[in-house]
């Protein structure tokens, strides 16, 4: 049951957006466009790296091991997908189809939010126009937290808005918005928008006493939560809001800037909603108050400093922002009419999907592939992302720039530490910090020293950017020492070498322990040690292309 929400001005009257009779079926075929052509992406494009690791934080919880439970909402939602599906990239396929209704949800809640302030019209405008805008299109269904936390957020907006009691519409909006803080912490952002449709909603600002309850209890609750929460999940929860609020708004003014006009350019209509919603409600004595949209907007305002506003951020930070661009609607239809709006928003979105580099999803089959073949048991290995998600990971972190800042500053050569405790035979050299094993002293993205020498001296080129446990000897006429960090199998390359003691021919498998061997004289050069009894070498050869797109 819903009812007409009272204004902060003390009137229930909408603000048409005279947008003038319609065809709904005009609003289904632009929606349907938009869905079809989502569906093609979901299968066609690309892995994003961020999705390749969190597929490698389900495989990981499959394992047994412990995975963090902030942030990783996917985890117990998908863990049951890699019992149907096999292959990992079409696992991140069907997850993104699962998704895909979120963004869905979260345009349904727009409209019946928007509606609220304008009309069923101006808000059907203004929630495909969200659903088409540029990297809202490309990322909606990205297997990530994000998209679940928006569509969380936008129904609580959506109850504050439209349920006919109050305080359990209040009830509501917090259960929602407290799931929607455990999938994603930045859930935080939306906190201005909230502000403004609960002093609107509640009529707050005229009665300052109400308001102070209001934040008193507020506070009390929050209080009380943390207080019967169990220590470690508090502490976690501390931890990382300080971790958080540490890195995340360091990087400086417009740290990720390029991709805000990028966002801006290719949703043109979107864009002109906001601009005229906003400017539209700057008269004071208008049926709804001034801070209203203004409140709603201002999530889109963390992109001035927040670090990881990279194009993904978008699809989870603009549906407040769409519910003001309703108010922008009759401005802009006025002028160009609404089937000039559908159709540039569905054009918009036509025109990034055949953009899109669908080759480059094959060039990750190719590789998938190849490294199935070369170790057909599941191996530890050391990458990027996880690029190879079903494998585990010697090293399971995500070498951004913010865990290369924290992995710098605490300065463990973690790599070096985990190819001594874990037999780690794979190394994918993908990635700016594990393609530099030669880098500047001096550069804030490569590796600890200790690191890039344990890496670039355990390991052989092997098929492409794939590398393999393993051991180059030196032309020497005495014996030498060298260090063996990982046992097992190895197959002897070149010419024919004593090992401790022992005369070895090329071809010969040689089982090695963890520590030192004696080693030579050696007369040939190009002897090596590599990991594996004679490791297959795909017939295909590794792609020469890229293995991710941009974004």
């Amino acid at each position: 049951m819903v009812s007409e929400p009272t204004s902060a001005t003390g009137s229930n009257t909408k603000q048409s957006a005279d947008t003038g009779p319609v065809s709904w079926s005009l609003f289904a075929l632009a929606a349907f466009v938009l869905v079809a052509l989502q569906v093609e992406l979901a299968f066609h494009k690309s892995i994003n790296w961020d999705e390749f690791f969190h597929l490698s934080q389900i495989h990981t919880h499959l394992r047994g091991e412990a995975v963090q439970w902030q942030q990783t909402p996917h985890v117990p939602l998908f863990s049951w997908v890699p019992s149907f599906v096999s292959e990992p990239i079409d696992q991140a396929i069907w997850i993104r189809l699962m998704l895909l209704p979120c963004g869905i949800i979260t345009a349904i809640a727009i409209w019946l939010t928007a509606r609220r302030f304008t009309d069923n019209t101006a808000a059907a405008v203004a929630a495909i126009a969200w659903f088409g805008a540029g990297y809202v299109f490309m990322h909606s269904f990205a297997l990530r937290a994000d998209m679940i936390a928006a569509m969380l957020l936008t129904l609580a907006l959506c109850a504050i808005v439209n349920l006919s009691s109050r305080w359990l519409a209040l009830i509501i909006a917090a259960l929602l918005a407290a799931l929607a803080f455990i999938a994603t912490m930045k859930s935080l952002l939306y906190l201005p928008a909230f502000a403004a449709v609960v002093v609107w909603r509640l009529d707050l600002l005229k009665n300052i006493g109400v308001l102070a309850i209001c934040a008193i209890g507020a506070i009390t609750v929050a209080g009380a939560i943390y207080m019967v929460l169990p220590s470690g999940v508090a502490r976690d929860i501390v931890t990382l809001l300080e971790a958080s609020a540490r890195r995340m708004f360091d990087a400086g003014i417009f740290p990720n800037g390029g991709y805000f006009l990028v966002q801006l350019a290719t949703a043109p209509a979107f864009t002109a909603m906001i601009i005229a919603g906003l400017w539209a409600q700057r008269k004071a004595d208008g049926p709804f108050p001034w801070w209203l949209p203004i409140g709603l907007a201002l999530p889109l305002l963390s992109v001035v400093i927040y670090r990881n506003s990279y194009p993904y951020f978008y699809a989870f930070i603009l549906p407040p922002v769409a519910i003001a661009a309703a108010w922008g609607v009759q401005s802009v239809t006025k002028r160009y009419s609404i089937k000039a709006v559908l159709l540039v928003t569905v054009m918009g979105a036509g025109i990034l999907s055949l953009a899109e580099d669908r080759s480059v999803i094959d060039n990750q089959r190719i590789v998938h592939a190849g490294i199935a073949e070369i170790f057909p048991e599941k191996v530890p290995y050391i990458d990027d992302v996880g690029f190879r998600p079903d494998y585990p990971r010697a090293v399971p972190h995500f070498a951004s720039g913010w865990s290369l800042e924290v992995y710098r500053e605490n300065d463990h050569a973690m790599y070096d530490h985990a190819i001594e405790t874990v037999v780690s035979p794979m190394l994918l050299r993908q990635g700016y910090a594990l393609e530099q094993l030669q880098p500047d002293a001096d550069d804030p993205m490569a590796l600890l020293p200790e690191d890039t020498a344990a890496l670039r001296d355990n390991y052989l080129q092997h098929w492409g950017m794939i590398f393999v446990a393993g051991k180059r000897f030196e032309v020497s006429p005495d014996a030498r020492t060298y260090q063996i960090k990982m046992p097992g199998i190895y197959t002897l390359e070149g010419g024919a070498v004593t090992i401790d003691g022992t005369l070895y021919e090329p071809g010969d498998s040689i089982e090695l322990k963890r520590g030192a061997i004696e080693v030579g004289p050696i007369m040939k050069g190009g002897t090596a040690i590599r990991w594996g009894d004679n490791l297959a070498v795909p017939e295909t050869p590794f792609p020469q292309d890229p293995l991710f797109t941009n974004y």
